[in-house]
């Protein structure tokens, strides 16, 4: 099974989009929802979504090295 990260806003609409893409599609993923964390949780998770997107921009999905961010088609096709 693919290892697949979210890292989303809880005020993010793109976010949300990716979400509801994620889990209508039964998708199993890890959410990290970062400006829901304490402040050291928020900098440690920043720190590990910045190895992946320097930019630190939301949504970003990874699956396994691959980074996503809200293009729904590159989505679908990554999980085909």
């Amino acid at each position: 099974m693919r290892k697949i990260t979210f890292f989303t806003l809880s005020t993010c609409p793109a976010c949300k989009k990716v979400k509801k893409f994620l889990d209508d599609n039964r998708v199993s993923y890890s959410l990290i929802e970062v400006d829901s964390l304490d402040s050291s949780e928020q900098w440690a998770a920043i720190k590990e979504l910045s190895k992946h997107n320097p930019q630190v921009s939301y949504p970003t999905v990874v699956i396994e090295d691959v980074v996503i961010g809200n293009d729904i088609d590159s989505l679908k096709a990554k999980l085909q």
